[in-house]
């Protein structure tokens, strides 16, 4: 059987590819600490299963209007207004297959054969693979420690062809990095007289560590935001994203989405109406990500990883291993054999200093971090001892 170009040119998702061999571990008596996965350790708040449980004994389980369920779409309305204070027309919000969905019916409706997509490299994988997709040039924008992991105005302008479509995550996974509005703002007055687009991936707003994040939406309505309910509220397995975009483009992904998806999962739509009222609980989920972050950044740092940019949302740590002298593959194979800890390598999320860098999750409790970090000390003393 022949198998498509666009298919030959995905990559696998080793951090699920790890996860995978690391449950295998498990199933045959090994204890693995989990610092791989970027999910949510936490419980999906109780409003929001109530909410699917009422959905279910009321028979809501039909399909729903294409965009979405009309009140979900008025509710992350009032979320902006109420968080933001701007104003964001339900008409403009599409519910999603998750933000995966989303972002393959922007890519679909955006860009086709031939044109150019941007993304940071490193950066979270599947921009590139759903590009691939829809045929589009792959443009990898290397960001390093001097840029604070960010694309910027100043790097767009040194490439030789300029992308028809940028896409930027902020907070960002892997490097927990928040761009600054005059950054974003930069790159959309670049990119708006190229008349390219800009999306920015919000999936992670909710998990700042040092006060609230302003959408970008707040800068330019031309700009599209991208945001979810799997992260900030521990909703994985619900599938259930948003997208905000110009009233230009609705019409045009709509019918996509039709013919792709018919409508986002209904019970998902009638919990996650609930989920932006679960104040308290999404507070202490904020919360004892920090004293996570907290308590890994400087016990990395201990251990002999360099940590140049500290994260300030998301759950994640990018770390260099430079000083073992061994490619990041390698690190996370014998990491996960040897020290029964699980890790992401860097090549992940891109080719540039792929080998010389991993992705630590802290979704997982502390006492679980404490001992995976007992366990890498140890571990990482072998590895130094067979550099002499």
């Amino acid at each position: 059987m022949d198998i498509s170009h666009r298919a030959k040119r995905i990559k696998p998702f080793y951090v699920m590819e790890l996860l995978e061999k690391a449950k295998e571990l498990e199933k045959q008596g090994e204890d693995i600490i989990h610092m791989e996965i970027g999910e949510p350790d936490f419980a999906t708040p109780e409003l929001v299963k109530e909410a699917a449980i009422k959905a279910i004994k009321d028979n809501r389980t039909f399909y729903t209007h294409s965009l979405g369920l009309p009140e979900l779409r008025e509710k992350i309305s009032e979320f902006y207004f109420n968080n933001d204070g701007i104003n964001v027309s339900p008409d403009k919000i599409i519910i999603t297959e998750g933000t995966s969905g989303a972002f393959f019916l922007l890519f679909a409706t955006l860009i086709e054969r031939g044109k150019i997509l941007g993304i940071p490299d490193p950066g979270y994988p599947c921009y590139k693979n759903f590009g691939h997709l829809v045929d589009a040039q792959i443009l990898p924008i290397q960001v390093s420690e001097e840029t604070k992991f960010e694309v910027t105005k100043d790097l767009l302008g040194a490439v030789k062809e300029s992308p028809d479509l940028l896409v930027i995550s902020s907070p960002s996974n892997p490097t927990g990095r928040v761009y600054a509005h005059d950054t974003i703002l930069n790159l959309w007055d670049f990119l708006r007289e190229k008349k390219s687009n800009l999306i920015v991936d919000e999936i992670y707003s909710g998990l700042y560590y040092k006060g609230k994040i302003k959408s970008s939406l707040s800068l330019s309505d031309e700009i599209i935001a991208v945001n979810g309910f799997s992260k900030t509220y521990a909703m994985t397995g619900w599938r259930l994203g948003w997208v905000v975009v110009p009233q230009e483009l609705v019409r045009p992904i709509q019918k996509i989405a039709q013919n792709l998806f018919i409508s986002p999962p209904t019970i998902s739509q009638y919990a996650a109406i609930k989920a932006f009222d679960a104040v308290e609980e999404l507070e202490e989920m904020r919360k004892t990500y920090r004293k996570r972050k907290d308590f890994l950044i400087p016990e990395l740092k201990r251990l002999g990883f360099n940590i140049f940019v500290e994260p300030e949302g998301a759950f994640y740590i990018y770390a260099g291993i430079e000083r073992w002298g061994i490619d990041s593959m390698e690190f996370v194979e014998r990491g996960l054999l040897e020290a029964k800890v699980a890790l992401t390598p860097g090549y992940d999320f891109g080719l540039f200093k792929a080998g010389s860098h991993i992705r630590f999750s802290y979704t997982n409790s502390l006492e679980n971090l404490k001992k995976g970090c007992e366990r890498l000390g140890k571990w990482l003393k072998v590895l130094t001892s067979e550099k002499k």
